[in-house]
């Protein structure tokens, strides 16, 4: 079709060509859409589909056609030379209607005045040069033959040039392949600019859910590159040491006590006492709480054996436990977050998110995270859930865990004693049992930049010496006045450490003798008693670590089920397993596996040069290594 008859079309209907052909394609396309969905999704598409399809390919085939007859594909080559060898040169000044780019815009100075009237006419001698498409809506057509008459050119243009001030050449700059913008790396754009897949929602009244990750082949944050290394000759770099670990969720740095957790594993391990034999322990623990995660979420404690009652120590608790799903999905997530999984990344990581899910749908308004348990339970399930959010926070950095976080640690705060220590209900004159946990989670959120009040320290100091007893303060008692006990000791003995109250060199060695009286053995199985046992002596170092820590190996590793559905976990036949069920006895014999690189040894043990040392002992005397 000519321009001519493009015109004439386009007066005889009042729609433009261009336009014209858009609405037939675009009718077309509604059709085929139509028809493919006909064919999906109704019982008279399966009748004979081969035929309709052919019938919807042929008459999309021809919408093809009639888009490149419209856009001139077969029959005109842009340009329109004439028959007898010339071409139309038409020569655009700055005064169309026409928006100018970079080019136009630099190069306007250079262009020659010449009217828009003037179209020359000449003779192709060689090939022209490439002209921008023509306007799709030419304004005018003139014919060739009849060029207009130059009376309109001259005096307009002449004054319009005057009255308008020359543009500065210098705000024009041309792009050059030399100077090509420098990327930015791509540690600052992923943590900034990376979408979610879902977003938690912010109102206490209703749950808070995280996106599922995908997963990454390669590490997040890698070191920014340094341009002067890179451009020196191979002869002059140097090994630098090895970048901090960052957090996946705002690139800063991961806070130090927790960096063990995503380096080499193993070799830290080995370093500290562990072998290749415990850390498949842990992979098989991890792999069998995965396989028995709820589908909400959580680890439903009932389901596994928790809450019958033993009448430990003669007190009936009414079977606490059966309802503390909060809490023994608390100490699941302790297990992975513990071998440096978290929602972010990791081999479990949506069994990891799934687990927050669940214990940012089960906190109330006030904050707490006891769920449904009774009362014996709630608040160890709060403790417990509190430190597994303010882990999963301080290790990722993910602000969508800020206001739980926080929401849990002020109701903690106010649920403390006036004496310092926590027990069932807020308020309540405390046990150290109960201490311990809410501890271990203030202590996890300070790590994650959330601040402990000064009250509430100088309150925790001061319950943890009323229950302290001993020639040095180092033995402990489950409530003031009550008799010493080697379960309390090892838990006040972490408190000490990772509150750096009353933790003289003679408190803690007092504490480690009498803890190191009773070792793991086969005959006494306590695994909330080796578990603390195994995190102090581990802070401590020394000789007493390598007794303890070899004879914890044993009875776990020998402990632990091989076979059916039980692979990986362990058994609840232990002191306070009636209670907790094979969840809990499984987190905890997992946790005290995992001790090696899960927290770092605050003193760095018998070697001062040690890298994982992070301050000086106090009143050590100098020890040879």
């Amino acid at each position: 079709m000519s321009l001519a008859q493009d015109m004439m079309l386009a007066a005889a209907t009042g729609i433009p060509p261009a336009r014209a052909l858009a609405m037939v394609l675009a009718v077309g396309l509604g059709l085929v859409t139509i028809g493919l969905g006909i064919l999906m999704w109704t019982r008279w598409g399966q009748a004979r589909p081969l035929a309709k399809c052919a019938g919807l390919s042929l008459f999309a085939h021809l919408l093809l056609l009639c888009y490149c007859y419209g856009t001139r594909v077969f029959f005109e080559a842009p340009g329109r030379a004439t028959a007898d060898g010339t071409i139309n040169v038409r020569i655009e000044d700055v005064t169309d209607d026409v928006e100018e780019g970079p080019e136009s815009t630099a190069n306007t100075k250079e262009l020659p005045k010449v009217s828009r009237a003037a179209e020359v006419v000449s003779p192709v001698k060689e090939p022209p040069k490439r002209q921008p498409p023509p306007p799709l809506i030419p304004a005018e057509v003139k014919p060739p033959e009849a060029p207009p008459k130059p009376k309109e050119a001259p005096q307009p243009k002449q004054e319009l040039v005057q009255a308008k001030p020359p543009m500065p050449q210098p705000l024009v700059i041309e792009p050059s392949p030399v100077e090509e913008p420098v990327q930015e790396p791509a540690e600052k754009t992923l943590v900034a600019e990376k979408p979610l897949p879902r977003e938690i929602a912010t109102d206490v009244a209703g749950p808070e859910v995280l996106p599922v990750p995908s997963p990454r082949e390669s590490p997040v944050f890698e070191p920014l590159p340094n341009p002067s290394i890179a451009s020196a000759p191979p002869e002059t770099l140097h090994v630098s040491a090895p970048a901090i670990p960052r957090r996946a969720g705002d690139g800063q740095e991961m806070p130090a006590m927790l960096r063990s957790r995503v380096a080499d594993r193993l070799k830290i391990a080995q370093r500290h006492g562990g072998t290749v034999t415990s850390e498949a322990a842990v992979g098989a623990a991890l792999d069998w709480m995965a396989a028995n995660q709820s589908a909400e979420g959580r680890w439903d404690a009932d389901a596994h054996g928790a809450g019958k009652e033993a009448k430990i120590m003669g007190h009936d608790r009414g079977g606490a436990g059966k309802k503390a799903d909060t809490g023994i999905t608390g100490l699941a997530l302790l297990a992975f977050l513990g071998a440096g999984e978290s929602h972010l990344e990791g081999k479990h990581r949506e069994n990891v998110q799934h687990g927050l899910e669940f214990l940012l749908d089960s906190q109330a308004a006030d904050g707490s995270l006891a769920g449904d348990a009774e009362l014996f339970a709630a608040m160890y399930c709060h403790g417990i859930a509190t430190l597994a959010l303010s882990e999963a926070y301080a290790m990722t950095g993910d602000e969508r865990l800020k206001n739980a976080v926080t929401k849990a640690i002020n109701y903690t705060v106010r649920s403390q004693h006036s004496g310092g220590g926590w027990r069932y209900r807020p308020g309540d004159a405390g046990d150290l049992s109960q201490f311990g946990w809410q501890v271990m989670s203030l202590k996890s959120a300070e790590m994650a930049g959330l601040p402990i009040p000064a009250e509430t320290r100088t309150r925790m100091g001061r319950f943890l010496h009323s229950c302290s007893s001993g020639e040095h303060r180092g033995l402990a008692s489950y409530r003031p006045g009550d008799r010493t006990t080697r379960t309390m000791t090892a838990e006040a003995l972490c408190c000490r450490i990772f509150l750096s109250a009353e933790d003289s060199q003679a408190t803690q060695s007092e504490a480690s003798k009498f803890v190191m009286e009773e070792v793991p053995t086969r005959e006494s199985v306590n695994l909330y008693y080796w578990y603390y046992g195994t995190v102090a002596m581990f802070q401590r170092q020394g000789e007493d670590w390598d007794r303890w820590n070899g004879a914890m190996q044993r009875e776990l590793l020998a402990r632990q089920r091989h076979d059916g559905k039980l692979v990986g976990s362990w058994d609840p036949d232990n002191l306070w397993g009636n209670y907790g069920g094979r969840v809990y006895s499984t987190a905890m014999a997992t946790l005290c596996l995992e001790v090696y690189y899960r927290y770092l040894p605050l003193y760095g043990g018998d070697d001062p040069d040690h890298p994982t040392r992070l301050t000086e002992l106090p009143d050590a005397p100098e020890r040879s290594r």
